[in-house]
């Protein structure tokens, strides 16, 4: 076995176990008393083991009990809008004592109950038990991190691994983070790596335990180390919380604008197309303003003349500077030809399994909803929270459960396994929910490099008038041979490249004398977020809530309530202190000019605690006036505007009183069964039935459209959603719905078919899995042609031209029912579209269950907590 720590962080984990290993005297094991009743339920369940005996009885019959009981055990529970309790769990039976102070319970649906003498023992516990239900899971994750996902799935991942490698740290700087940790982190982080290694030899010595999808890739399990923890978090938190990086889209964009339409229209064009701040756009925090540029900066007048000349440094920018080794563009290295090949039906599973784990990295993204309301707005008077993380639905989820107690931790709720956190969840007196921030926190700086005048240097750039030699170190990347996508042997090959860093950050792409490297506002403190979540883990007030906001260094945003009846939302992370001029949407001049000046203060960055309306709600959203939308990629939720998904939240929360916890999961559903654009274009549309004579047909469209309640999902309503033959996926939408979708696409159609089909793609993708009826930035570019005045920003005349609202609606009517006609015949009830579909489907596809349901913009974990003592408010 190899060892497994570095020197440096052997002696941390020395002091950090001799500290943590004082036990308080024993107590018998069992949960505190809490202040609350909460419901959880993740779809499909906790499990993701599959065993290669249960994998082949699977094949055979179909039945995903065959992998356990808890694989597939909350799938109905989820889809049928029920819950568990996810209250503190007695303990039951005899646990399992992985090591000496730790003890694991299971509660009836496998959520493990982790006790621990000591917070280490408690992490160890946490470690053992995600090892023990997501193995396979913890190592892809782990793997990719590290930058060693080759070493499984042979040359096809070296690019991503070369990815990884250029834009995280070494073993090196790993180990100054563990050092830099608290006490009560590094018992966390060492803790849980030990307690995932201990599992790990468990496999190694016992080929029953080892997860099929290792016999497929005829691989084992590589021993886990401290870093592999750290690595972990660090890549959760840069895909799921960071966001940036990516303005050379915005460059090709500007371009393809300018040569479209010529070079004045154009940048007109991509101004109006890709605002970075809508004043009417919704918005978490309201009546209070958060700016994240400059004082110099906020005039209307300033942001165009930021906007001119980044323009004008953006045409001289090389395209090529887009993709590059650090973006995951490097070449695919060869591998000699193989004699050993495995049988072919052996050959294409594995393959496949390939293929999918190198989709799956790729797809990973964040999103999520989260609510609070306090005691006005409930039967009991005291607060209530509702958190949904969307992370896509599969086999096994990519969040698992737990619930923790010792060494000052008493906690429930999910975290990514790999990750010593309860990341959303509850203590004995405060719950919180998570959300994906979207804000800008990595910025490119386009550098102006040389070779270097010495032979064998590194390369040269400039910064504050001088030349610097850049940081480069040479990151060996092994792989698997691998014959028509089949992985086969140990990873024997290897390759060499060198990595770069400038001042500003790693260099992920050079192109003759220039190179782009991006900065990352976390780095090198990526880890404070797990101190600061861990503080969430031992919380007992709102005000212990914000102490950890204090540390995370993540864009995640925090709702969260308490049992004296707080409410409260941070916008959190860490944020350039930007110089005026700069324009965040595109890349910034690397010779020093355009550094940023340091971070924002916490006290700047957009939160309120205990808002006046009684409620908090973010769904992603733009979180407060003045802060503007720097990065425009990776969510329909910028650029933002007045039309925005949390909106179908707020009107559930609005006029909502006399609140029970069984409402939480009603209000969810209908969240998540709507369609997020009914609300902001119904208005409009409805204007048409003041209009004199209108044709009958069109007349009694809009008395459908009229009746209709939002929902793109109605299951059991009249005319709603219904399903078609047998498949539990095969389910059909209602006249209303159908209608409606047909109107808008028409409508969209309408006003912009000019635009540059890649344009277009930009500002009206949806996803295929996740949020398939929501508002994109093209529905509020619509809307400000057919409800004008109704955002802060003019109408796009300059794509549309002048256009009269009603003119363009009834065009619109009379197009979608000679559509619909023509589609489905000419009566209403005939209108059914096809609902879109979840696949529920494993890490692999191959190995383990997979799944279809009807789509519900829901979490992929869902957690509803009602306060039952404390000061009522």
């Amino acid at each position: 076995m190899r060892r497994m720590l570095t020197c440096a962080a052997a002696c941390v984990v020395a002091v950090v176990c001799t500290a943590a290993a004082q036990p308080a005297a024993p107590l018998a094991d069992g949960p505190p008393t809490g202040h609350l009743h909460a419901r959880s339920v993740l779809p499909p369940g906790e499990s993701g083991f599959y065993s290669t005996s249960a994998q082949a009885q699977y094949e055979a019959d179909g039945d995903a009990s065959d992998f356990g009981p808890h694989v597939d055990d909350q799938r109905a529970m989820y889809w049928s809008l029920h819950s568990k309790s996810a209250d503190f769990q007695p303990v039951q039976g005899t646990p399992v004592e992985p090591a000496a102070g730790v003890r694991i319970y299971r509660d009836s649906h496998g959520i493990p109950l982790v006790y621990g003498d000591t917070a280490h023992d408690v992490w160890f516990g946490a470690g053992y038990a995600a090892a023990t239900d997501r193995l396979f899971e913890i190592d892809a994750i782990r793997r990719t991190a590290r930058g060693t996902l080759a070493e499984l799935t042979g040359p096809s991942s070296v690019p991503a691994d070369l990815q990884e490698r250029t834009l995280t740290y070494t073993t090196a700087e790993y180990d100054r983070m563990l050092a830099q940790l608290s006490p009560a982190g590094r018992a966390a982080v060492t803790g849980y790596a030990a307690g995932v290694e201990a599992r790990i030899n468990e496999v190694q010595a016992d080929s029953s335990l080892l997860p099929a999808e290792y016999t497929v890739l005829s691989t084992t399990p590589a021993d886990w180390t401290v870093e592999d923890t750290l690595a972990a978090g660090v890549y959760i938190t840069r895909f799921v919380a960071s966001q940036g990086g990516l303005e050379m889209a915005n460059v090709a964009t500007l371009r393809e604008l300018e040569h479209h339409y010529g070079r004045v229209r154009g940048r007109r064009a991509f101004q109006t197309l890709f605002p970075d701040d809508d004043p009417k756009a919704v918005t978490t925090v309201t009546g209070a303003r958060f700016s994240n540029v400059p004082r110099g900066d906020r005039s209307a007048a300033d942001r165009r003349h930021a906007f001119h000349r980044a323009a004008r440094y953006a045409e001289t920018i090389p395209l090529a500077l887009t993709n590059g080794p650090g973006t995951g563009a490097a070449p695919q290295p060869t591998v000699p030809v193989s004699t050993d090949v495995q049988p072919p039906a052996a050959a294409a599973r594995a393959a496949d399994v390939v293929a999918r784990i190198e989709s799956w990295r790729r797809s990973l993204h964040g999103g999520s909803f989260a609510w609070a309301v306090s005691g006005r707005h409930t039967a009991s008077g005291h607060a209530m929270l509702s958190s949904n993380p969307q992370l896509d639905y599969s086999y096994p989820s990519l969040l698992w459960e737990l619930e923790v107690h010792g060494g000052g931790y008493d906690a429930r709720g999910v975290g990514v396994p790999g990750i010593p956190t309860v990341g959303i969840g509850h203590t004995a007196d405060v719950a919180w929910g998570l959300t994906t921030g979207y804000s800008k926190t990595i910025d490119s700086f386009i550098e102006t490099t040389r070779p270097n005048p010495a032979a064998g240097g590194p390369p040269q750039y400039l910064h504050g008038g001088r030349w610097h030699d850049e940081s480069c170190r040479t990151e060996t990347v092994h792989y698997r041979e691998a014959v028509n996508g089949v992985p086969v042997g140990p990873p024997s090959f290897s390759k060499d490249y060198r990595v770069c860093r400038t001042e500003h950050g790693p260099v992920v792409a050079t192109s003759g004398r220039h190179a782009r490297s991006v900065d990352y506002a976390q780095w090198k403190h990526d880890i404070d977020t797990v101190e600061g979540i861990l503080m969430w883990n031992r919380a007992h007030s709102l005000a212990d809530v914000a102490a950890g906001v204090r540390h995370v260094a993540w864009n995640e945003n925090i709702v969260a309530a308490d049992s004296r009846g707080h409410i409260g939302f941070w916008h959190p992370g860490r944020y350039f202190r930007r110089p005026a001029g700069v324009d965040q949407r595109f890349p910034l001049d690397g010779r020093g000019a355009a550094d940023p000046n340091g971070f924002l203060p916490p006290r700047r960055m957009p939160h309120v605690v205990d808002p006046a309306s009684g409620y908090v709600a973010n769904w992603n959203t733009k979180p407060a006036a003045g802060w503007v939308d720097g990065d425009l990629s990776g969510s329909n939720t910028r650029p933002g505007g007045p039309a925005n998904r949390v909106t179908v939240i707020r009107s559930q929360l609005r006029s909502a009183r006399g609140l029970r916890q069984p409402d939480t999961m009603r209000i969810d559903s209908r969240i998540g069964e709507a369609d997020m654009r009914a609300q902001s274009y119904l208005p409009a549309l409805l204007r048409l039935r003041m209009v004199g004579g209108l044709p009958a047909r069109q007349r009694r469209a809009l008395r459908i459209l009229a009746r209709w309640d939002g929902r793109a999902y109605a299951p059991g309503a009249p005319g709603g959603s219904s399903p078609q033959g047998t498949a539990a996926g095969d389910v059909t939408d209602g006249p209303a719905a159908t209608l409606f979708l047909a109107l808008r696409n028409h409508i969209k159609s309408r006003l912009f078919r000019s635009l540059p089909a890649a344009v277009l793609a930009r500002l009206d993708t949806i996803p295929t899995e996740g949020h398939q009826y929501d508002v994109t930035p093209l529905d509020n570019l619509t809307l400000r042609v057919i409800r004008p005045g109704w955002a802060g920003l003019p109408p796009p005349t300059v794509i549309t031209g002048p256009r009269s609202p009603q003119r363009v609606l009834r065009n619109a009517l009379a197009a979608t029912l000679a559509a619909l006609k023509a589609k489905y015949g000419a009566h209403p009830s005939r209108w059914h579209r096809s609902h879109a579909i979840s696949h529920l489907e494993s890490l692999t596809g191959v190995i383990g269950p997979a799944a279809v349901e009807p789509f519900q913009d829901r979490g992929s974990w869902v957690q509803q907590v009602a306060f039952t003592r404390g000061r009522r408010r």
